[in-house]
């Protein structure tokens, strides 16, 4: 056998092997691609959630506040 025919086999064990590590490094890449579109959706979702219940915080302690002030109003035309 030539030695060229030698490392070409050889080199195409060589691909073989590589394609089966990189199929390997495929398959785990769609995995955690598609884990991380899941978080990254549910990041958005959380975070929009968030924001809605911090405006009806704010929403409600301004409307405690306008309550209070017509409160102190009224205490203080009834005392005058």
């Amino acid at each position: 056998m030539k030695p060229s025919n030698i490392r070409i086999r050889e080199l195409q064990k060589e691909i073989d092997n590589l394609s089966v590590l990189r199929d390997e490094a495929k398959s785990e890449w769609n995995q955690h691609s598609d884990e991380y579109l899941l978080h990254k959706n549910q990041a958005i979702a959380a975070e929009k959630r968030m924001h809605d219940l911090n405006d009806e915080i704010e929403y409600r302690l301004a409307e405690i506040n306008e309550l209070e002030e017509q409160s102190n109003s009224s205490a203080l035309m009834e005392v005058v």
